[in-house]
């Protein structure tokens, strides 16, 4: 089954909009391995992003009509359905990413999008990062901790990125850049004995 490896940045916490939408698709190849089959980012036009959102990402309305060439959620919707159908939903936070991308989709009330299951890698790695909050409990580990955790190569990780989506100068933040750091995480996790 296909995996998709997803990010995005949005215009606040609550379902507003989503104004960069990435993913990375996996899948069984001929020889049996798990390889990337494609990937795309999305750039959305949108009116308001909160300004707490847009210090995190760094994103404003201006730029985004220039990224998105005036593009919306509603010109890529068909195609963004048909590449999440029947795969496997995964993301760090995937609660927060369901809910954008689900609100996205009923506001359009005609198209349906329906992968097989979701995966959150945030909450799988939170007792095994063991990250700790000011006051010590464990927390919520951060897509930057867990990579810490696993000694994934940061250095690697921008290089694969601007790779993946024919980019530069990207960063966290950027979901270009996160769902390098997801597919990273994943794998590399994987590969030291994890059952993900």
């Amino acid at each position: 089954m296909k995996k998709i490896f997803l990010d995005t940045e949005t215009t606040g916490l609550n379902p507003g909009q989503i104004l960069q939408l990435t993913y990375c698709v996996c899948e069984i190849n001929k020889q049996g391995l798990e390889k990337v089959s494609f990937a795309k980012n999305f750039f959305f036009s949108v009116d308001y992003i909160e300004p707490s959102a847009q210090a995190i990402h760094g994103f404003n309305v201006e730029n985004l009509k220039n990224l998105s060439m005036g593009k919306t959620f509603r010109d890529a919707a068909k195609e963004i359905a048909k590449d999440l159908k029947d795969g496997i939903f995964i993301a760090h936070n995937v609660k927060f990413d369901k809910k954008f991308i689900a609100a996205e989709f009923e506001r359009l009330n005609s198209i349906i999008w329906n992968p097989k299951d979701f995966f959150c890698t945030m909450e799988y790695f939170k007792p095994i990062v063991q990250a700790k909050s000011k006051t010590g409990r464990i927390k919520n580990p951060s897509l930057e901790e867990t990579l810490t955790f696993l000694d994934v190569n940061k250095n690697s990780l921008s290089n694969g990125a601007k790779r993946l989506f024919n980019c530069d100068n990207i960063s966290f933040h950027d979901a270009r850049y996160d769902v390098a750091s997801l597919v990273s995480c994943y794998y590399k996790a994987k590969k030291l004995g994890y059952n993900l």
